[in-house]
């Protein structure tokens, strides 16, 4: 549950930590998790979910899926990914293109591009992301069964402790 946007995404829990008294819990979209980008030069730029540009394009891009895909997909705006809900063929099915980008998205992040279109002169690719996406969130102290997607602050400040619980583990399991 994202708070400040009033706004979920549902996800599997994967992970659990306890940190300074507070349980966090590490999961992943049950949806599949995508992006809207553009190309600028060589490199592949994501429209941010929070941007105008994306205010702009998003609802074009959720038409032209629908279109594109009926019933069988929905793209939807969830918390700090978007999401396509359905079925989604396997890439050698669909013949579309992979792209790894050493740049924009996160350094190496590979995608598939599922689709593309024009908007303002710019062309927009849906892609999705074939790197796992986590997201990490506390407990609801109202609702025990639902979890909190962490600030930006929150974030910056938790994250390098829960990597360092979870690298410490995974060390410990390979030993």
């Amino acid at each position: 549950m994202d708070v400040s946007e009033a706004s979920f995404i549902d996800c599997y829990a994967d992970s659990v930590a306890t940190l300074d008294g507070v349980t966090y819990t590490i999961g992943s979209p049950c949806d599949c998790p995508v992006a809207l980008t553009y190309f600028q030069g060589d490199e592949l730029i994501p429209v941010e979910l929070d941007s105008e540009l994306m205010n702009s394009v998003f609802p074009v891009a959720e038409s032209i899926v629908e279109e594109e895909f009926g019933d069988e997909l929905g793209l939807q705006r969830t918390p700090q990914t978007l999401t396509l809900v359905g079925e989604l063929e396997d890439e050698d099915e669909q013949g579309e293109s992979e792209v790894e980008d050493n740049d924009a998205m996160d350094d190496e992040e590979e995608v598939e591009i599922l689709l593309s279109f024009e908007h303002d002169g710019l062309e927009i690719h849906l892609v999705k992301l074939l790197d796992p996406v986590l997201l990490v969130g506390k407990e609801d102290p109202e609702s025990p069964d639902r979890r909190i997607l962490l600030t930006s602050g929150e974030s910056n400040h938790v994250m390098p402790a829960i990597e360092e619980i979870f690298l410490r583990n995974q060390v410990e399991e390979t030993i």
